[in-house]
């Protein structure tokens, strides 16, 4: 498992990616937090999600950027394609330590940004509230030119903590590394649509 640490073209991928979501709003998102699915084989590269800085520290749980906001789920754009339904803009989170019960929860979006050959990916899934539904990092697996990637969460919260049941929309940013120049599938363990991008030479 390898985990690489934030640089700053990766925080250049993240703007990148924020600017693609504005253009292309995705589809409409589940009403509710997706079940989990039965525990996948380990990848055999884990990068871990690259932080994004908060513009409002404190404003709310988890970590935010200037993509999202501690509500998790306002503002929402119009999805231009489907019929005026609302699709949720994601709360941006960073991956925690010490949690309990981690397991692998649905993607439901994926977006890429290339700066020169280095690729990032913004993975998006629905959730619970935090402490008890906290991100607990992203398992990457490649196949050839096909990466596999799989959300991870866990509990922060204590044994006898009452969870309310609110569904929050959460986002998260994959280093993938500099690739070689070519053409790359990137799925997701969810609903979320596979992506392609190139990397030129």
């Amino acid at each position: 498992m390898v985990r690489r640490s934030v640089a700053p073209v990766a925080l250049t991928l993240v703007l990148a990616l924020g600017a693609a979501a504005c253009s292309r709003a995705g589809g409409a998102a589940p009403s509710a937090p997706a079940s989990p699915l039965a525990s996948g084989a380990p990848g055999a590269s884990a990068p871990t999600p690259v932080p994004l800085p908060s513009p409002s520290a404190g404003a709310g749980g988890g970590d935010s950027s200037s993509g999202g906001d501690s509500s998790g789920g306002s503002p929402i754009a119009i999805d231009p394609g489907g019929g005026g339904v609302p699709a949720p803009k994601p709360t941006m989170v960073a991956p925690a330590k010490g949690l309990t019960g981690i397991h692998p929860v649905q993607a439901t979006d994926l977006q890429t940004a290339v700066n020169g050959r280095d690729v990032a990916v913004k993975v998006a899934w629905w959730s619970g509230v935090e402490p008890c539904s906290v991100l607990a990092g992203v398992d990457v697996r490649r196949d050839g030119d096909t990466f596999t990637l799989t959300v991870r969460e866990g509990s922060a919260a204590a044994p006898d903590t009452l969870c309310i049941e609110i569904a929050e929309y959460k986002a998260t940013v994959v280093d993938l590394g500099k690739l070689e120049p070519g053409t790359y599938t990137v799925t997701a363990v969810g609903q979320a649509p596979p992506v392609t991008v190139t990397v030129d030479g």
